[in-house]
């Protein structure tokens, strides 16, 4: 008996295409230390100077293509309202800056283990600013969630004999920055393309001033370093797209889970390719981290499981 040829392929749910999306996300920033290490010797201020190139090139003719361009000076019009968030957009470009340059700094000078570490502590680092930037307050299971990795990050100072600036530069930057674009809470995508146009002329005039000085990688670094240098802007995009298409149909709680995908994968990176060495100096600190992670999930089905309850007695 023949198939009914009318019959038709049901098609992706939302929440699926999302899950897909952040998925696919997480894995190209989980395997990214691979891309920046084909870079090399390259200076990673040069490199951040054309992700910002690029990016906003990138993304201006996406913003035209879907008919958005105009958002961009809208939302501009609309900071003279509120002038301070001149200052969050400003804060929210410099520090993600930071952030990419010390992810390229770690992945050419084989320190992405303690990259990936770092990773770890990123959403702990988000939960400690809530209490200090929006005066969140905090359960004592949280309060513990905070202080473990706390102590792992004191024990990892203590057995490699300094400060795990990578560690701790990644985590906090990306904090910090998620705490500026909150206040900013403009669409992710205009947002991106102002960062960028923000930017913009730090990274022509420091990639004028390597070229005048003979110093600069594109072009006189030939044509692969050149093509490399030009695709910073679509490789660094891509997942930010996937990642705010994802954001805006699935709930936090997922998005949440997944995000270790990124720690995970960049720790996993960074033994198997770099072929770091991982031992109780790196073990011990994280088995502190994860532990504070599994008390802050804990608490959060504790928290969640209370509400229900008191919601179904209302």
């Amino acid at each position: 008996m023949s198939q009914n040829k009318s019959q038709k392929i049901p098609s992706m749910t939302a929440q699926t295409k999302g899950l897909l999306a952040a998925v696919g996300a997480y894995l190209c920033w989980g395997f990214m230390p691979l891309y920046w290490a084909l870079f090399g010797s390259v200076c990673g201020w040069e490199v951040i100077g054309h992700r910002v190139l690029w990016s906003l090139i990138l993304i201006s003719a996406f913003l035209m293509l879907i008919g958005r361009f105009s958002e961009i000076f809208s939302t501009l019009r609309s900071f003279k309202k509120k002038p301070i968030q001149y200052f969050n957009l400003f804060a929210a470009a410099s520090i993600a800056a930071i952030n990419w340059w010390i992810n390229v700094y770690a992945a050419t000078s084989n320190q992405v283990v303690e990259l990936g570490i770092g990773m770890f502590l990123t959403p702990l680092f988000t939960v400690a600013l809530g209490v200090v930037f929006f005066r969140e307050r905090l359960s004592r299971l949280k309060q513990l969630s905070v202080f473990l990795p706390f102590l792992g990050v004191c024990i990892m100072i203590y057995t490699l004999g300094r400060m795990p600036w990578i560690a701790l530069g990644v985590s906090s930057s990306w904090a910090l920055y998620g705490v500026f674009k909150k206040r900013l809470g403009i669409d992710p995508w205009v947002s991106n393309a102002l960062e960028a146009s923000l930017m913009l002329p730090f990274a022509i005039a420091y990639l004028f001033y390597l070229d005048a000085n003979g110093v600069g990688a594109f072009v006189a670094g030939g044509t692969y370093i050149t093509i490399l240098l030009i695709s910073v802007g679509l490789v660094t995009s891509v997942p930010m797209i996937a990642f705010s298409a994802a954001a805006n149909v699935l709930p936090l709680t997922i998005l949440g889970f997944i995000q270790y995908m990124n720690p995970i994968l960049t720790l996993l990176v960074g033994l198997v390719f770099f072929h770091e060495p991982f031992n109780h100096q790196q073990f011990i600190p994280l088995l502190f981290i994860w532990a504070g992670i599994l008390t802050f999930i804990y608490s959060e089905f504790r928290e969640k499981a209370a509400r229900r309850i008191q919601t179904s007695q209302a």
